[in-house]
């Protein structure tokens, strides 16, 4: 069952009749409202930064909404923030809309309105956020391009040296349990690089008639030899023996080793990592649920799992379900990390199914 976490609003809002009018408008449209009636309540708020929006009065008790803007903007910068305000007020509204503010609304509340507004904010928060992503993968690409082809060749050097000491000390278990050590280090280091530049480098697919319950057989193949010392139970529900999709193979086969190991790493033995599969003639999607046994992921986390760098490992770059999320994506899928109904970890992938398997 998925977790939905909706987005927060914060409502600084006086006026009794409004904040009902308020939460009734946004909690229709699945927002969890929060209110606050003066500026000092808002204030002694501690989680702004957890708000997709604020909807101000811009006259309250005890100040006014441009006393709060810079406090806000510090403390929620991605935040949305909408003014409320009378005709009365439009000349001190729009000295609020130069200082940051995204939009405003007059009272008495149109919920249209309110709702456009909410609209272009999130839509502004993408293309901003997207602008962001897009300025940070030119800047990775052009680093690591240069980073990964000189470290590999110090690397090379140090695991032949690596391998050299090895047959040296094969009578020093001490030392051969540093030069292990090393070695360790350079495959770290060496799968690092490897995901950078998966990361910042453009998706190239090469697609082909493939069955795609093969695939994930010869993903699961790969990955459970690099996890011997752990119990685990593969579990297959399919609708049928094969899912024919027009997919690149290799690419597919990461994403599914990259789920695979996560769930591995997550799972205390005896671990059980399900596959379930649909082929859903309807909208030519296959639709596939990978789950696991673990721990499982907190509502809060479902949202922020696919983000470049964001990792709950001790080790690791937090780039591999970034890279698998836009593989899914370059291929015309979806992917969603929700909450699995034996309490682990769950992933549910749309993957289209193209032409038939016989053309």
């Amino acid at each position: 069952m998925s977790l939905f976490v909706p987005d927060r609003i914060l409502a600084v809002e006086d006026d009794r009749d409004t904040q009902a009018n308020l939460r009734d408008i946004l909690e229709l449209d699945g927002y969890r409202v929060d209110v606050a009636a003066t500026v000092q309540e808002a204030v002694r708020r501690a989680n702004w930064s957890e708000y997709f929006a604020f909807i101000l009065d811009r006259r309250l008790p005890d100040g006014t909404a441009e006393e709060l803007l810079p406090q806000i903007r510090k403390a929620a910068p991605s935040a949305g923030i909408l003014i409320v305000t009378g005709f009365a007020d439009l000349e001190g509204t729009i000295v609020a809309l130069r200082q940051g503010v995204d939009d405003y609304i007059l009272k008495p509340i149109d919920s249209d309105a309110l709702r456009a507004s909410l609209i272009r904010i999130r839509k502004l928060r993408e293309a901003r956020d997207g602008l962001i992503q897009a300025e940070r993968l030119a800047a990775i690409g052009q680093m690591v391009s240069g980073i990964a082809h000189e470290s590999r060749n110090y690397l090379q050097k140090i695991s032949a040296s690596a391998e050299s000491l090895q047959l040296q000390c094969s009578a020093d278990p001490e030392a051969l349990a540093e030069v292990a050590t090393i070695g360790r280090s350079c495959d770290g280091l060496t799968r690092l690089l490897n995901d950078l530049r998966e990361y910042a480098g453009p998706i190239k697919l090469e697609r082909c008639r493939w069955d795609i319950v093969k695939v994930w057989r010869a993903a699961w193949k790969s990955v459970i030899t690099h996890h011997r010392d752990k119990t685990a139970e593969f579990i297959e529900q399919l609708d049928s023996e094969s899912a024919w999709c027009a997919i690149d193979a290799f690419r597919m086969e990461q994403v599914f080793r990259n789920l695979f190991d996560n769930a591995l790493s997550a799972c205390s033995p005896p671990a059980r990592i399900a596959v379930r599969h649909a082929n859903g003639t309807p909208d030519q999607m296959v639709r596939i649920t990978v789950s696991d046994n673990g721990p499982g992921l907190p509502a809060e986390r479902l949202s922020r799992v696919f983000e470049p760098f964001y990792t709950t490992k001790t080790r690791g770059t937090g780039l591999g379900l970034s890279i698998v999320r836009r593989i899914v994506e370059a291929h015309g899928g979806t992917i969603t990390a929700v909450g699995s109904s034996n309490g682990g970890a769950a992933f549910e992938l749309a993957i289209p199914k193209g032409a038939s398997a016989d053309e």
